[in-house]
């Protein structure tokens, strides 16, 4: 004979039934029936994302992960100070029967994608994602603003090449509808991660060009006639070198910090604001000149 639990029924922001349970003995007996969910079969892969979505969401909407199990008294109690994460490496191996203990990250993917799938059957334009991989730039994103992701999903549906979005297409989407201090920082953290994977293929293939050593010892100096003070002339070229580098260098960084801090958007805004002879409307324009003047000193070494 089942027992009906007593609960108390509200409906959140997602459209998802929240339930409050009366007791303990109801909570772990929603727990248990959960875990015989978990174990039904399904034949497809979309069936199961929205099926462990939907039990993790029931597991996080009504707190059931503060149910902690204890070997001792081959029972549940409750823990009013645990978290899901704490669950998932505490009791997911047991309670769901896997290898090992079911990772946060996967477990948000799970619930991502119940959230979108449900969220997008009202809208006839676009369809329901169809496997998880395609929802994983979003994740967060769908878990604390579903309508501003529905907005991304769309987005990416609206400028895909084929049937539907790939991952990268979800990603691109991202950037451009998502957050904008959380897009700013994707956009930003993709440039950086081409300049560095740039960087490091140039590392591997480059070596350092074999320099012969002076043949003129500083003893030998005086042999010359007065007219060029070799000692005071090559320490002048050299601190030019290394003040012409060090310039570089900190103007690499102001800009690289603050294009990490508040994104390329921010940067294009300030060329906009006028400061005067500070102004950096023209920062291209003077980025191109430096380079130019380098154009000018290679020359110069080759004449």
């Amino acid at each position: 004979m089942t027992t009906e639990l007593s609960k108390i029924e509200v409906v959140n922001d997602n459209s998802e039934i929240i339930l409050s349970y009366q007791t303990l003995e109801e909570k772990v007996q929603a727990l248990k029936s959960l875990k015989i969910k978990w174990k039904e079969g399904v034949i497809r892969e979309k069936d199961i994302y929205l099926q462990r979505g939907e039990i993790l969401r029931k597991i996080v909407n009504n707190k059931l992960y503060k149910l902690k199990y204890d070997e001792s008294i081959n029972s549940f109690r409750e823990v009013q100070d645990r978290k899901f994460e704490d669950f998932l490496k505490e009791d997911s191996k047991y309670l769901f029967n896997t290898d090992k203990p079911l990772h946060l990250s996967t477990a948000n993917n799970y619930q991502a994608f119940y959230l979108l799938y449900n969220k997008v059957l009202s809208h006839v334009s676009i369809h329901e994602p169809i496997y998880i991989n395609q929802i994983k730039p979003m994740t967060n994103l769908i878990l604390t603003d579903i309508d501003n992701a529905v907005e991304v999903w769309k987005g990416a549906y609206d400028s895909c090449k084929k049937d539907y979005p790939t991952h990268d297409e979800v990603y691109q989407a991202f950037i451009v509808h998502g957050p904008k201090p959380q897009a700013t920082q994707r956009a930003f953290n993709s440039v950086k991660r081409e300049y560095e994977q740039a960087v490091s293929e140039k590392e591997k293939t480059y070596k350092e060009p074999e320099v012969s050593k002076p043949t003129i010892s500083i003893s030998e100096l005086q042999k010359y006639d007065g007219s060029v003070d070799a000692g005071l002339t090559c320490k002048a070229i050299a601190s030019s070198y290394h003040q012409a580098k060090e310039s570089l260098s900190s103007f690499k960084f102001t800009l690289y910090n603050f294009i990490q801090e508040n994104g390329i958007e921010a940067l294009n805004e300030l060329k906009n604001v006028d400061v005067g002879v500070y102004s950096i409307n023209d920062l291209d324009i003077k980025v191109k000149g430096l380079e130019e003047e380098l154009i000018k000193i290679k020359a110069l070494l080759n004449t």
